[in-house]
């Protein structure tokens, strides 16, 4: 009795962990670039460009939850291209999902997009950000 209790126990969990092997991290690949929407002349030694993946399809007091993040440091010019790395798996085919662009210069933000961008949408390829001060 006691080794067929076991055996179960065993089974039970030889299957939870097959569920778990295929819940693994698929990566995806999001791309576009983050283009200036008006000429500005920034310190391109002191910029900083921050690309973020949204779901912000959740509940509408509640803050948007972050799926994936790039930084590009001191930028060669602008547009910028970016590469955000997401688990495939995390979006679901109902949800709704955004991407930001904030350009921080010499540590303050500066510039980001003003606008609500599809993450998955043709508008997601290059990213228009405008100066915000």
């Amino acid at each position: 009795m006691h080794l067929h209790l076991r055996s179960t126990a065993l089974l039970a969990l030889a299957l939870g962990l097959t569920g778990c092997a295929s819940q693994a991290y698929q990566p995806q690949y999001l791309n576009g670039k983050v283009a200036l929407a008006t000429v500005a002349n920034l310190p391109l030694a002191t910029t900083l460009v921050r690309v973020r993946l949204l779901d912000d399809g959740k509940q509408a007091d509640a803050p948007a939850r972050l799926l994936a993040e790039q930084t590009l440091e001191k930028p060669k010019a602008f547009p910028v291209s970016y590469s955000l790395c997401y688990d495939k798996q995390a979006i679901q085919a109902s949800g709704s999902y955004s991407v930001q662009a904030q350009v921080y210069v010499d540590g303050e933000l500066r510039l980001q997009n003003t606008s609500r961008i599809n993450a998955f949408g043709t508008e997601a390829a290059q990213i228009p950000v405008e100066l915000i001060k």
